[in-house]
């Protein structure tokens, strides 16, 4: 088979990123995803940005024939126990809605096969080797184990948090925390007691949770919540997950009227990102590039966008633009950036446990000043310490951190020195969280 252009995963990111590219003009594009059948995601509400992107890649019509539900808005008790709400008939557009995931992820999917993409589910792709006119060959296997070749000129990592492809090409992802989202999928008595069609979000010491209404008369009601606190108090035992529930303020209140499920789905929501989004004749779009913490409700939005700005990057690209992927790498880095100030700046508005772990990890708990001097010294078992972390920074930029303690130095120029050797855009807060991550995990010292 030959493509112009190979996208590897078949969810929204993947889809969007296809359906962009065919608005263009036409070109061969494959999409190749290894399941047969939709697979459980989180991202049930679509608030009302997502129509414009929707509008511009041709499909909010369609859209809107797929019946699912309103959503008026989110209602919160972030910050205090009084809910708040936030209303989206205030906002441009006033219109959002609950969604069936995998009845959005089916139909998008199907309307980029509708344009001329070709959708090929239930393959695999296992393996790649660059061509010497600078193309990609691809190893796909189908769910028989035959494997046949595919060639293309550019490849587009839509893998997900997996981020297959990229990882291949050498670069690595880099999670920001530890995030667990544990789900039930309740459904509706007869007498429809859960009759809200607001997003319910209740915070809570260790996490918070969400409720939502689902098409086909359920309810998903999440729990968010790190690793190791879920592993501290079993709340990946269902029973425990109910009473940890049943103690809530608001959403308890709707358990009236639901049928209890008997199994949890529990699933990855860590922030992540991408140490290299882009290369030769190949970037990643949607979760591949980067993965935003449930509580921003972009995750549809940002795969959208993304597949939109993968688009419009490999036509620059084609019409003799060079330095386009790279351009696509320094936007998407500053994309993440940005949000992970905008994620620190909301989730300090909730400080009514100012000693639990899960929120001082995510509202900037530090024990580091700028005058603290620190130091670094390496031993073997120092070395295999650092080898074990993997948040914040990639193991290259944490060990670069460590090197400039050598010297017992402030904080506050080990920090200048770091942003000063690295090329990207940071914050200063970012070498300055894994400063501390570092200490915690007692490979920098305090002197």
């Amino acid at each position: 088979m030959e493509l112009d252009i190979a996208i590897i995963g078949g969810g929204p990111a993947g889809a969007a990123t296809a359906l962009a590219l065919l608005n263009q003009g036409n070109c061969r594009i494959g999409i190749f995803d290894k399941s047969t059948q939709p697979i459980f995601r989180i991202g049930e509400s679509l608030p009302p940005s997502n129509q414009f992107l929707l509008a511009k890649l041709g499909v909010l019509d369609s859209f809107k024939q797929e019946g699912h539900l309103p959503s008026l808005g989110n209602a919160s008790a972030w910050g205090g126990d009084t809910l708040a709400f936030n209303d989206f008939w205030t906002s441009m557009g006033g219109q959002g809605w609950h969604l069936d995931r995998s009845r959005f992820d089916t139909w998008l999917l199907g309307e980029a096969a509708k344009r001329g993409a070709t959708v090929m589910r239930g393959r695999q792709v296992v393996g790649c080797s660059p061509t010497t006119n600078g193309e990609w060959n691809l190893r796909v296997k189908d769910q028989q184990r035959n494997q046949t070749q595919v060639n293309a000129s550019i490849v587009v990592d839509a893998s997900g948090s997996r981020s297959i492809f990229s990882h291949w090409q050498g670069s690595s992802p880099i999670p920001m925390d530890n995030l667990l989202g544990l789900a039930s999928v309740f459904s509706l008595d007869a007498t429809e007691a859960f009759k809200t069609h607001y997003t319910l979000i209740e915070a809570v010491e260790f996490g918070w949770w969400y409720a939502a209404r689902l098409p086909k008369n359920r309810v998903i009601i999440t729990l968010m919540c790190d690793r190791d606190i879920v592993q501290k108090y079993q709340l990946s035992s269902h029973e425990n997950w109910t009473t940890a529930l049943e103690q809530t303020h608001h959403v308890q209140r709707l358990l009236k009227g639901l049928i209890p499920p008997k199994k949890l789905q529990i699933f990855p929501a860590f922030s992540q990102y991408l140490d290299q989004t882009s290369g030769k004749n190949w970037l990643a779009v949607g979760d591949a590039a980067c993965k935003f913490d449930p509580l921003s409700s972009s995750g549809i939005y940002k795969a959208l966008s993304s597949g939109i700005q993968a688009a419009d990057t490999i036509k620059k690209f084609k019409d003799g633009q060079d330095n386009a992927f790279v351009l696509y790498q320094q936007h998407t880095q500053h994309y993440f950036e940005k949000y992970l100030e905008e994620r620190r700046q909301y989730y300090t508005q909730e400080f009514r446990w100012p000693l639990s772990p899960f929120w001082q990890r995510r509202q900037g708990y530090l024990t580091l000043s700028p005058t603290t001097i620190l130091s670094f010294q390496s031993s073997p078992q120092v070395t295999t310490r650092l080898k074990r972390l993997n948040q914040y920074f990639s193991s290259k930029d944490l060990y670069l951190l460590c090197q400039l303690c050598q010297l017992s130095k402030p904080a506050s120029e080990v920090v200048r020195e770091f942003l000063r050797q690295t090329n990207r855009k940071l914050s200063a807060y970012r070498p300055i969280e894994a400063l501390q991550y570092l200490k915690d995990n007692q490979v920098i010292q305090a002197v």
